[in-house]
């Protein structure tokens, strides 16, 4: 009988021991197939040309899932933002020498939401701090917040970043500043006794800690969300084809709205830089989306002219540089001083094309401005 007890007693040792080990097992192989699909996330992020990289960690995978599982209907919103919004920032990107990938950092900073406003007051896609903003020539007030405007919040953002890469000669540490300040970088650096960022980056905020994962895993989305079975979730406003008004005079929205055949609300979420509803007199213009087949019709309305045609960028180039040759103007002439004809000989034009073609197309459009100003 001793002996059947022992081996029962036995039995049950081991079952209780199965039951044990198991979930252990279990969870080793989930750790090892979580490892295994951060350095997956990372090898498709290797075949993109960012500036900076990280390695395979959980806290990477982590917010790629963020985007890719948990958000997903948020992520498609996004991806459709995407198409109305990164052609701005790589004309941007590209007049600032800076790396195109840097784009990415307004899906981490705003998921590319124009009005996204943070517990801290930052406010739009690039979630510029108020003080910020005004030291980089934006206005913040109750009437117009430039922060929420794309191309001018798009500018300053560009401006900071180059300053900050331009003083710290890294991109991690640059976009650390970015998240947290210049100031909590440089203490950081100081208690680190390094400018490394894998040594500084231990007495940088929490939030700050993350930032670079948070950027990788939005530059990953951005490529690679198909592999997820995500697609643009397009509404009925930014399927249309967009283009640019510069309007000077001041132009209540639900009046353009209704010139443009659109909801009000539809026309102010384009453009939601305009606190008030409407755009305020200005010397220099403010550049309001609309629909493409409507900047006609709303360019007789604000102007009560029916002569002055809002051209996309490429045709007004096209233009300006018809006119300038009709008018015999020589861009390379004026310049460089000297005869086209020696330049092209003697010369790789390469270094003047853009100066020559941006001089022509100034003048046309500042031109362009006197005729329209009131």
């Amino acid at each position: 009988m001793s002996n059947i007890y022992r081996l029962l007693k036995l039995a049950i040792i081991m079952v209780a021991f199965s039951s044990i080990s198991t979930p252990a097992n279990a969870n080793t192989l989930s750790n090892t197939e979580n490892l295994n699909s951060a350095a997956v996330y990372t090898a498709k992020l290797e075949q993109l040309n960012l500036p900076l990289s990280v390695p395979a960690t959980r806290q990477l995978e982590r917010k790629i899932d963020q985007y890719v599982t948990t958000g997903g209907r948020s992520t498609e919103r996004m991806l459709a933002r995407m198409e109305l919004y990164f052609p701005v920032f790589e004309r941007y990107l590209l007049e600032s020498k800076l790396p195109n990938a840097l784009k990415y950092l307004s899906i981490a900073e705003s998921l590319l939401q124009s009005r996204a406003v943070s517990a801290a007051s930052a406010a739009g896609l690039w979630q510029l701090m108020p003080r910020t903003a005004r030291s980089y020539g934006l206005r913040v007030d109750g009437i117009v917040d430039e922060r929420l405007d794309v191309h001018l919040s798009t500018q300053a953002a560009l401006d900071m970043l180059t300053e900050l890469y331009t003083e710290y000669g890294d991109w991690k540490l640059a976009l650390a500043a970015y998240n947290c300040g210049p100031a909590r970088v440089n203490r950081a650096i100081r208690q680190a006794n390094s400018t490394d960022y894998q040594q500084v980056v231990r007495f940088l905020p929490r939030e700050t800690r993350q930032y670079l994962s948070a950027y990788l895993a939005a530059a990953y989305t951005a490529n690679f969300y198909q592999d997820h079975g995500l697609q643009p979730r397009l509404s009925n406003w930014n399927s249309r084809e967009l283009s640019e008004l510069v309007v000077y005079r001041q132009l209540r929205l639900r009046d353009a709205a209704e010139v443009c055949g659109m909801e009000y609300k539809d026309l102010s979420r384009l453009n939601p830089a305009f606190l008030r509803g409407y755009v305020p007199n200005n010397k220099q213009g403010y550049q309001l989306l609309v629909p493409a087949e409507s900047v006609y019709a709303l360019q007789r309305f604000v102007w009560q002219r029916d002569n002055l045609v809002q051209l996309p960028r490429q045709q007004e180039a096209k233009l300006a540089i018809e006119v300038a040759a009709k008018q015999g103007f020589d861009a390379y002439r004026w310049l460089m001083g000297v005869s086209t004809e020696v330049l092209i000989e003697y010369n790789d034009l390469s270094f003047a094309e853009y100066a020559a073609d941006q001089l022509v197309l100034g003048a046309f459009r500042d031109a362009q401005r006197q005729a329209m100003r009131p």
